[in-house]
């Protein structure tokens, strides 16, 4: 907005001293006394003033909003949060549910096999004692081999002269196969010369 410079300001007219002194002022077309301006000015004061605490009233309400606002989307946030992790709590509950279950059905198996070994007739082995008392023990002596003594005995030669090699290693192929590709030195930057 900008300032008609035929007017006078709020504050000249509030600060004329001549309260019957004609003015130009923003309120009527025509000249007013000081007075009536300077009364129509504190009434558009006093209604800039409410303006100002409307403004400022809807200011804080807006602000209050928002802070209404942020603090349900972090609620919301927190439920989610909360519900992703009863979710992820009931998927362990279940899969250990069905973990135990399994091991009970596993063991009920182990129970009736075990029940039905139970049942079958056993024929248990002749007692050892028993078996000992018929057949007692002999010492077990082998009189073909004299005991080691320590000494050195000769060891008769196989009857196969080739040794235990199998006849493909034995017998050499003709002709003799030649080595090949080429060897190659050692690079020296392996070995440190």
């Amino acid at each position: 907005m900008t300032h008609d410079a035929r007017l006078p300001t709020l504050e000249q007219i509030m600060n004329d001293s001549n309260p019957y002194a004609l003015l130009d002022s923003p309120f009527a077309t025509e000249p007013m006394e000081a007075w009536r301006a300077q009364s129509m000015a504190l009434g558009v004061g006093g209604a800039l003033a409410s303006l100002h605490r409307l403004y400022q009233l809807v200011r804080n309400d807006a602000a209050d909003a928002a802070a209404r606002a942020d603090e349900a989307q972090a609620r919301e946030a927190l439920v989610k949060h909360l519900c992703d992790q009863v979710a992820a709590m009931q998927e362990r509950i279940n899969r250990l549910a069905d973990a135990l279950e399994e091991r009970q059905r596993a063991d009920e198996e182990a129970a009736r096999q075990q029940r039905r070994f139970d049942e079958e007739p056993l024929t248990l082995p002749p007692d050892i004692h028993e078996y000992q008392t018929r057949t007692p023990p002999s010492e077990i002596v082998d009189d073909a081999t004299p005991p080691p003594g320590g000494e050195l005995h000769a060891i008769p030669p196989k009857e196969d002269s080739e040794g235990d090699l199998p006849p493909e290693l034995v017998e050499e192929p003709d002709p003799v196969p030649e080595p090949k590709g080429s060897v190659l030195a050692p690079p020296t930057a392996l070995f440190g010369n």
